[in-house]
């Protein structure tokens, strides 16, 4: 946390620093193997160390937020941190007519958990644009357009005591997610190259931004998915049993979600990119065809 978006050093030093929880930087990855068949032992590894991960990251805290679309990564998320103390604020963003906003709310209720669904309009979507803008003193496109919904649920969990979000990031990376992934995988290209740079530059191509959003609003945000226990065991495993000819991904994801509890609808649910599934590119490409950002 840097203390130029207005956290002290003393509120610094009043967060728990729970024992194990190492903040994912890119620079201390574990050695891929990707070399082992999706064993018994090996999902029993998976989700011993994907629990333990959710867990460290929310120990100490009263209150956890979660980034919630209603997507597989967010969902086991949400799933595995009931077992825990804390009280749990899922936040939902987009338009009225988004993917996200529509599987969000059902999806939480199926899981016992209730999403606060922060439904925007056109003109507020281009409004925090604009503040974006100005805060982050940014003209790219689409590092403003991811910030929008980390912007938007850390302020709404500033306003509710809540000062640590756990977020989803890295699953795409780790459980080759991506179209790029399956493209890769189709073609014969190098999958395990691919996915282990994506991984070292995750990072800065994309964390630090959103570490530096949620910062405005005094919050903190954690990956579950990007313990370096449980990167150790992920790519340990072939990352081609993730992919399918037939087009599926995150199959091993899907796998140990399934076994965790979360109910396969929302494990197979095609999730699209956070400002893709929001609506919130939609609106903005609309914005900047006629000129309203740049």
């Amino acid at each position: 946390m840097n203390s130029t978006f207005g956290i002290s050093s003393r509120e610094e030093k009043l967060r728990p620093s729970p024992e194990g929880f190492i903040p994912f930087n890119g620079t201390s990855l574990p050695r891929p193997g990707f070399d082992c068949e999706l064993t018994d032992s090996l999902k029993r590894e998976l989700k011993e160390a994907f629990i333990s991960s959710v867990e460290k990251r929310m120990r100490g805290f009263e209150r956890v937020g979660i980034m919630f679309s209603g997507g597989i990564d967010s969902a086991l998320i949400a799933h595995v941190a009931k077992r825990f103390k804390s009280k749990l604020f899922l936040y939902s963003v987009g338009t009225e007519d988004s993917e996200d906003i529509r599987y969000a709310g059902r999806f939480a209720k199926e899981l016992g958990l209730e999403a606060k669904q922060i439904i925007l309009g056109e003109e507020e979507v281009i409004n925090y644009y604009r503040r974006l803008q100005s805060l982050l003193d940014e003209n790219d496109f689409m590092k403003l357009e991811l910030a929008i919904p980390v912007f938007i649920c850390t302020e709404q969990a500033n306003k509710e005591g809540v000062s640590v979000m756990l977020t989803g990031s890295g699953a795409e990376e780790l459980f080759a997610g991506y179209d790029r992934h399956l493209q890769c995988f189709l073609n014969g290209g190098d999958l395990r190259k691919m996915l282990h740079d994506e991984l070292r530059a995750l990072y800065s191509k994309d964390l630090k931004n959103a570490e530096r959003v949620a910062s405005l609003n005094h919050c903190e945000l954690r990956y579950p998915f990007l313990d370096l226990d449980f990167i150790k065991v992920v790519t340990s495993i072939k990352p081609e049993l993730n992919l399918s000819r037939s087009g599926e991904k995150k199959r091993i994801l899907k796998t140990i979600s399934i076994e965790l509890g979360l109910p396969a609808e929302i494990a197979e649910r095609p999730k699209k990119a956070m400002q893709y599934g929001s609506g919130i590119h939609k609106v903005l490409l609309q914005a900047r065809r006629k000129n309203m950002v740049e």
